[in-house]
């Protein structure tokens, strides 16, 4: 028995009848279950639904984890494209219909476009937050495995002797130098040998010239090897005829030999080559030697100009001015010939002779 009809019966039994209530019908005893109400709730949370799944990726863009959207981006997917609505049971009709309607009007945001949520984001992701320490360590580890900052070692440089075959004139030098080391070891027979082959390479080379004649005058015991200085002189003063040393050389071996006008000519021939102090003093002493007094006085004074500290200068210039009647002259030569280095000798006789010639 329903409810209704046990209150009537209480009633009854009080005697008193039940007034008609405002606002309450009548209604049977088998009622119908009232329909649910929850269907008409779910619009609303469709609609919260709806909002959330539309800001979602926002949401995701903010997780620093996630990638920004770059700015040609594609739109997001609508509510309707990525969800299918669910069955509901039908809303009641006329105010159901206004209410679905009403609530997805009100919960679907107007359409971005295309660049609106990227510029959105690009404003307020925030900065990636830093990887953990180890995380750190990992990856400085690899970009040094990558990149090689050590500089490469400094490689030698590889010397390449690129060898040449000597010159003659080379070969020459060589056995020129060869010789000058026999020589200091007084090997002077063998240096022979290197300074011969020196000029049959380099017949130009002067000092290897030079120097073999000087070892064959000075060997007079044997005449092929005076002979053999004498034509390398007399060739010398060919190939070389600026050089005043030939004409020194042959103008002494005539001195040697006693020729004394030979060696007086050939010494005076050599005078326009810019000849040396020795020069003129191995010419004034040949002009001495020969009954020259006048000729040897102004070669001995050419002489003391260009080497005045050397005393056997003065003292054949004072001789030759004594010979010729400047006795003047000749004491202020012997007191010149006092300021220099003498021998023992040599001073004693410049010091008796100065005291003789002064007045």
């Amino acid at each position: 028995m329903s409810v209704i009809n046990r209150v009537l019966k209480d009633l009854d039994q009080k005697g008193t009848a039940p007034t008609p209530l405002s606002g309450v019908q009548a209604v049977q005893t088998s009622l119908t279950p009232a329909r649910p109400r929850w269907p008409w709730l779910f619009a609303p949370l469709l609609g919260g639904l709806a909002l959330a799944w539309w800001f979602w990726p926002v949401a995701r863009q903010e997780n620093p984890a996630a990638p920004l959207a770059v700015a040609d981006a594609t739109p997001q997917l609508r509510l309707s494209e990525t969800l299918s609505s669910p069955e509901l049971p039908s809303p009641p009709e006329g105010e159901g219909a206004t209410v679905s309607t009403s609530a997805t009007a009100q919960t679907a945001p107007p359409e971005p476009t295309k660049h609106e949520p990227t510029r959105e984001l690009q404003r307020s992701a925030p900065a990636p937050a830093p990887p953990p320490e180890g995380e750190e360590r990992k990856a400085e580890a690899a970009i040094a495995s990558r990149l090689d900052t050590h500089l490469p070692e400094p490689r030698q440089p590889k010397v390449v002797k690129d060898v040449h075959p000597q010159t003659p004139r080379e070969q020459a030098e060589q056995a020129w130098r060869q010789a000058a080391r026999l020589i200091e070891q007084g090997r002077g027979r063998e240096a022979l040998e290197s300074l011969e082959a020196a000029l049959r390479l380099d017949p130009n080379h002067g000092q290897a010239r030079q120097t073999l004649i000087a070892l064959s005058l000075e060997a007079g015991d044997m005449a092929h090897d005076v002979a053999r200085g004498e034509t390398l002189l007399r060739e010398g003063m060919q190939l070389h005829a600026n050089d005043a040393w030939y004409n020194r050389a042959l103008g002494q071996l005539y001195l040697q030999r006693g020729d004394l006008r030979q060696s007086v000519a050939t010494l005076k021939a050599g005078l326009g080559k810019n000849p040396d102090a020795a020069y003129w003093g191995l010419y004034a002493g040949v002009l001495g030697k020969s009954g020259q007094p006048e000729e040897a006085a102004q070669a001995y004074r050419e002489a003391a100009r260009l080497n005045p500290n050397h005393g056997p200068w003065w003292i054949g210039l004072a001789v030759s001015l004594e010979q010729t009647g400047q006795r003047p002259d000749a004491a202020a030569a012997y007191q010149r010939a006092l300021q220099t280095k003498l021998g023992a000798e040599v001073r004693e006789f410049a010091a008796k002779k100065a005291a003789e010639l002064v007045p």
